[in-house]
């Protein structure tokens, strides 16, 4: 892994070294010069990324020191920290103004390297992604290419934004990058209003505008239609760098957070053993099934299937063996009904079906069929017995989940009354 170049310039050669094991420790790679001209002129022939300066040098003050680097080409936008013994706000505004980004106390060094720890995470990390890039000026498409692959990101760049729309709604990108203003009859505003009128995800891949005119309206105006960030040109590469890799990061962290939520819904509505939806996820989603019987002139059925004897099951076999019987059966009974039912566990040995449009006629025969396969089954290599009850809800009559389940389950009471092993239908529902 690259390391971090580093240069310390500080009249005490003391202070010089702890500073050096500081960085060193944290991975940077360090220069030390004991004179502001020495440091300058490492600065001239190297290149850091960080350089580290005192107060007061022997040869000059630290903040003309500062006030050199930064008319050094290569390093307008480079970390320089100051190092002092003076912790004043007046100090902080000098070393500010001759281009220091921070300032640390020197009996402070923890914050120290904390920092550093940190600038070195910055320096080293690295981002994937899929970039959308619209912008007409062939040089500043090229330079950005070279910024974006540089990152470790994969570029389609366009220079029309009716070009870079037809390969948006293909899909696949985690940031887009336009220009405002574009050749062609489409404008990157255009474009940008297109991706936000999207739904789902497509409407949330973050967007950066980009644009030689640094109006303030026209910058509110484009947060008003969506986009996340906002970069003036000429642009700046580290600048930019920071922008992309922050949106990249953002989105993506939100995508990985929607997936588990979406886990966790999943594991929240399903019963862990079974794998069938819980009677949580029943009453959740049944109301559905409920007002299609008006609006779809369609009957409803609700049958509730219990596994006979259950308890000599549990008597006689090993808890583990008794957990497979269940979740086999789970398996099965998913697999058995119809794709528009629903089948759910509704407590130990209990389970819901409900069946969408499905007169009586035709639930009996479907849970007759269920009863007749479930009796040559025999989950976990254990026979198995069960009784159902079912009731039909007709067109025009008054029922939830609560009581239609009430009378399908005394139904089921009264089969497992007669002896068990049996289906058995609610013969009046007039209630």
């Amino acid at each position: 892994m690259k390391s971090l170049n580093v240069l310390v310039v500080d009249g005490s050669a003391v202070f010089r070294e702890i500073v050096r094991k500081i960085l060193e420790k944290s991975g940077c790679t360090v220069t030390v010069e004991g004179t502001g001209a020495a440091g300058l002129e490492s600065a001239s022939v190297q290149d850091f990324s960080l350089i580290c300066t005192g107060y007061n040098l022997p040869d000059m003050a630290g903040v003309d020191f500062c006030s050199q680097v930064r008319g050094i080409s290569d390093y307008k936008h480079t970390s320089l920290i100051m190092l002092t013994s003076e912790d004043n706000t007046a100090t902080l505004k000098r070393a500010m103004l001759a281009g220091a980004t921070d300032i640390f106390n020197k009996n402070d060094l923890p914050q120290l390297e904390t920092y550093v720890q940190r600038l070195v995470k910055r320096e080293m990390r690295s981002i994937t992604g899929r970039v959308l890039f619209a912008e007409d000026s062939a040089v500043v498409q090229a330079v950005l290419i070279d910024i974006l692959t540089d990152m470790g990101l994969d570029v389609d760049a366009y220079t029309r934004a009716e070009d870079a729309w037809e390969a948006y709604q293909r899909g696949g990108y985690d940031l887009v990058i336009t220009d405002i203003i574009l050749e062609g009859t489409m404008s990157g505003v255009t474009l940008v209003r297109k991706i936000r009128r999207l739904d789902g995800d497509d409407g949330d891949v973050p967007v950066i505008a980009v644009s030689g005119f640094d109006n303030v309206s026209r910058r509110i105006e484009l947060f008003h239609l969506g986009i996340n960030d906002y970069v003036a040109k000429p642009i700046i590469q580290e600048e930019l760098m920071e922008r992309v890799y922050n949106q990249i990061t953002a989105y993506h962290l939100k995508l990985e957070l929607r997936s588990q939520q979406q886990s966790l819904n999943r594991m929240a509505m399903l019963d862990k053993l079974t794998q069938l939806f819980n009677r949580y996820s029943l009453r959740e989603f049944s109301g559905r099934y409920f007002s299609d019987v008006d609006r779809n002139n369609s009957p409803l059925s609700l049958a509730v299937l219990e596994v006979d004897d259950f308890k000599q099951i549990e008597e006689t076999q090993a808890a583990a063996k008794v957990d497979q019987v269940l979740a086999e059966l789970g398996i099965w009974l998913k697999r058995i009904v119809r794709e528009a039912d629903m089948v759910a566990r509704w407590e130990g040995e209990k389970f819901v079906f409900l069946l969408a449009n499905c007169e009586k006629e035709a639930a009996e025969e479907l849970m007759q069929r269920v009863y007749s396969r479930l009796k040559r089954l025999k989950p976990a290599d254990v026979s198995i017995m069960a009784s159902i009850g079912i009731v039909t809800m007709s067109v025009g009559e008054k029922h939830n989940l609560t009581s239609l389940f009430g009378l399908a389950d005394a139904t089921l009471k009264q089969a497992k009354k007669a002896g068990g092993d049996q289906v058995l239908s609610h013969v009046d529902l007039t209630e």
